[in-house]
């Protein structure tokens, strides 16, 4: 059945190319010209073409992260690529999926895997905090979708691949900005980079803040980060990356459907038990430090080795309607991966072999709270989280232009937790409660053939694994979840992509058999906590496609015209089930799973001329899909327009100046970016600005 599911889907991707497409991730006047047939990327330390990688990847560049969108937020961004979604609960409450729903991340990011080069940015505890990143200092970023544990380790949604801004050779740069838009948004920032001497420098830092478009919204973030390399001799490099985030946004909580009818800006309003949002001054607060060495060493042109090595930390409050948790963590960890490559045999290949270890410790107590007050203490736990991955992966070309990639990776995850007693009297000794998972083997297979030098088809088998998040084992009301197991999964896969003259597209579709499925629940109060739900059948074709109206490449007569005029879409097709899932004495099989639209379209224009204008236009569109495992509770579709018209204009041979208007939900719709799923009381809905603009300039020197 499955075998015949992949030769189906593979065929129509021979056979009917141009009904799925994908766009390429496109050329930019802020980059090189990118072709689908040049673009090199890093998932699985391929470092090849992207036609050349048999797996699943979305690019973003620097266009699509800082000039299709004004905001600064990853999310419009991230949401362009078919099986990615991204939700904005409130300002600088990120949530992010990657071919999997919203259950197992009430906020944060969960189930995937987010590095900066080689250095790890997600912790032992698999939790990652992506809106300590700020977007005006990213340039590139690579998502992996699908199970990638077999070089990345666990993890059953995929894995993320950050860069920073490219640093021109032989020259310093120095870029200052400013925005301003509904709302109270208001933002700047400095950015300089110099690429002198051996060394390549990037320092940013960047301010946003805004009142927020719903009561008890407000948001106010610093950044700060530093990125150095430094060619030490022809065969050494050495790098830093230094990262600080100081951040604060208050939560307003989920309404009812009533409530978001009357009142889509109202925060979650008192009970006849709890207190409103508002009074109990609920938000988060949080402090980002991360410090991380790279040592590249190439012995000889067949052989290198990349070591990194980083420590973080970490300073998190969350006054809750119901408590205040105070959270400290610190991080250290390393990852080491040595590339060998044999080109000249009968089978050219490469291998692949390294190892990872993460370690974090965490200190957290729970009072209560009095209107944005710690008070009375609660609970005093410790949580220690150790995860250790070792891999090997060999890429080997075969005759007839098919090349076969095959890894295989050991991931083991440990915790430790102790709960002190808080009050003396009769109070029972700390004692230390182990929760250790069996080690699992990942293994991952692809095989993937060139047509020419602009068509590619692979396929592939792979396994994924993801053990409980630290705040999944210890959710926000305190505890120790020892029953929760880890998520095992088996996904087969097929895709094609290439190019026809002027027209870009790939596509892919996959099945994906979940078992021990992690699903969220809340109590009465509203925190919540986790279950396995059985198992889930994931179904999904995701297809992209760009055509070039007119590009620099096709545009030489005549240079007073555009430089670029491109259409592009993107779709992501799902059918996610549950099996064998018994709620009690209901019996939820074959039901959907909540948090994922079943159809999600986006459709865009991008224009620019040699004059200096240039503009973007994004239309997206989900389908309506459940809010709870019962599937009784549906959400509204979304029918969302953004738009930039903007004017980049050099000024002699020094000066760059940029300047640009955005305007977000140009359709003026009421709709939700991010639903509590399962919530108790109904309370499913968080409200997303009405229509708003913004405007900002970018001034740079370089010399």
């Amino acid at each position: 059945m499955v075998n015949h599911y992949i030769t189906s889907a593979l065929t129509v991707c021979l056979l009917a190319p141009t009904l799925l497409f994908a766009q390429t991730p496109a050329a930019s006047a802020l980059d090189d010209t990118l072709q689908l047939n040049e673009v090199v990327v890093r998932g699985y330390a391929t470092n090849r073409r992207l036609l050349e990688t048999p797996a699943s990847i979305g690019l973003l560049t620097r266009r699509d992260l800082n000039q299709r969108f004004g905001t600064p937020t990853l999310v419009p961004a991230m949401n362009t690529l078919p099986g990615v979604r991204a939700d904005e609960r409130s300002p600088g409450s990120y949530r992010l999926a990657i071919r999997g729903s919203a259950i197992r991340s009430p906020f944060g990011v969960r189930n995937v895997k987010t590095y900066w080069n080689e250095l790890p940015l997600t912790d032992a505890g698999g939790n990652t905090p992506l809106n300590a990143l700020d977007i005006r200092a990213l340039g590139r970023i690579e998502v992996i979708k699908g199970p990638s544990g077999s070089l990345y380790g666990a993890g059953t949604g995929g894995t993320i691949l950050f860069s920073g801004l490219g640093v021109p050779a032989g020259k310093t740069n120095v870029e200052v900005s400013a925005l301003g838009g509904s709302y109270g948004l208001y933002g700047n920032g400095i950015a300089v980079q110099t690429g002198k001497n051996n060394s390549a420098i990037a320092l940013n830092y960047n301010h946003v803040q805004a009142d927020g478009y719903r009561d008890n919204s407000a948001m106010v973030r610093d950044n700060l980060s530093l990125t150095g390399s430094f060619t030490v001799s022809p065969k050494r490099t050495i790098s830093v990356l230094g990262l600080y985030s100081d951040l604060h946004y208050r939560t307003p909580g989920g309404l009812t459907e009533a409530q978001y009818r009357a009142n889509p800006r109202a925060s979650r309003p008192a009970t006849a038990t709890l207190p409103s949002s508002a009074a109990q001054q609920a938000g988060i607060y949080q402090k980002v430090g991360y410090l991380g060495l790279s040592h590249e060493y190439k012995w000889n042109d067949r052989i290198q080795n990349t070591t990194v090595l980083y420590t973080s930390t970490t300073d998190f409050a969350n006054p809750f309607i119901t408590n205040y948790e105070k959270r400290t963590d610190q991080g250290i960890g390393g990852r080491t991966v040595t590339q060998i490559r044999l080109p000249n045999g009968p089978l050219p290949t490469t291998f692949t072999v390294g190892a990872e270890l993460l370690r974090n410790f965490t200190v957290v107590r729970n009072f209560g709270n009095r209107g944005g007050v710690a008070d009375t203490i609660q609970t005093d736990e410790e949580l220690t989280a150790r995860q250790t991955t070792i891999f090997a992966q060999a890429e080997v070309e075969l005759p007839a232009r098919f090349r076969l990639t095959a890894g295989l990776s050991q991931n083991d995850v440990q915790y430790d937790f102790v709960r002190f007693p808080v009050r003396s009297a009769g109070a029972l000794p700390a004692v230390t409660l182990p929760r250790n998972f069996s080690p699992v083997w990942l293994p991952r297979v692809a095989l993937l053939r060139t047509f020419g030098p602009n068509l590619a088809a692979f396929a592939s088998i792979s396994t994924g694994y993801s053990a409980p998040s630290s705040q999944e084992v210890r959710p926000s009301a305190g505890g120790f979840n020892t029953s929760l197991n880890p998520e095992r999964g088996t996904n087969y896969e097929a895709g094609l992509r290439g190019s026809i003259g002027r027209l870009r597209f790939d596509v892919a579709a996959y099945q994906f058999y979940l078992r021990q499925t992690i699903v969220r629940r809340s109590d009465a109060a509203g925190a919540e906590y986790f279950v396995n739900g059985g198992r889930t059948d994931q179904r999904g074709l995701e297809a992209q496609l760009s055509y070039d109206i007119v590009s620099t490449a096709t545009n030489t007569e005549n240079p007073a015209l555009f430089s670029l005029l491109r259409v592009w879409h993107s779709m992501s097709l799902i059918n996610y089930r549950f099996r064998d899932y018994q709620q009690g004495t209901t019996d939820l099989s074959d039901n959907r799973v909540p948090g994922v639209a079943p159809t999600t379209l986006v459709t865009g224009l991008d224009a620019e001329t040699r004059v200096g204008l240039y503009a973007h236009v994004t239309f997206q569109f989900l389908n309506e899909f459940p809010l709870t495992d019962a599937n009784t509770v549906m959400s509204d579709p979304t029918r969302l327009v953004q738009a930039t018209l903007g004017y980049r204009h050099a000024l002699g041979q020094h000066w760059l100046v940029d300047i640009y208007a955005s305007g977000d939900n140009l359709l003026d719709q009421t709709y939700s970016l991010g639903y509590d799923i399962n919530a108790v009381g109904n309370r499913f809905y968080n409200a997303a600005p009405a229509r708003n603009g913004i405007a900002g300039v970018r001034l740079s020197v370089k010399w």
